[in-house]
């Protein structure tokens, strides 16, 4: 059973917590990241992921952060971990296919998103790899160092 359990309240982890306690964390988490406190941003999301260690979602958290402090190895190994976790979803696999772009691993990252395609043909992840394969297409990662 999956710890981030979608038709629940309660998120069954190391302790129980209501689903909008930690929707309130990760929020904080992002919010702080807004604020430019990334450390803070990143003890909140590995406190989350800590706190549910089989949800993806605080992987997927700590990989946007790392992704938006250029830190690209650092969100792979999240967004893979997330993935792991998740192998059914779609959403990881976008975030792996954007940060393999952002190495400049190309051949990696349409792999990921075609995969991200495959489970979700429809939908805003799916619109999301849409989006990076065209901007990879348009050379908008040739400049990322």
């Amino acid at each position: 059973m999956d710890q981030f359990v979608r038709d629940s309240e309660i998120l069954h982890g190391l302790i129980e917590l209501p689903r909008r306690d930690v929707a309130l964390l990760l929020e904080t988490g992002y919010l702080l990241m807004e604020f430019q406190k990334f450390k803070e941003a990143e003890e909140v999301f590995g406190g989350v992921a800590s706190l549910l260690p089989s949800s993806e979602v605080p992987h997927l958290a700590l990989g946007n952060l790392y992704f938006s402090r250029g830190k690209f190895q650092n969100a792979l190994k999240e967004h893979q971990k997330a993935q792991t976790l998740r192998p059914d979803a779609a959403l990881p696999f976008a975030h792996i296919g954007e940060t393999m772009f952002a190495l400049h691993r190309y051949d990696e990252g349409k792999q990921a998103l075609q995969q991200a395609l495959k489970l979700e043909p429809e939908g805003n992840t799916a619109d999301f790899a849409r989006n990076l394969l065209e901007a990879q297409e348009l050379g908008i990662f040739d400049n990322i160092k």
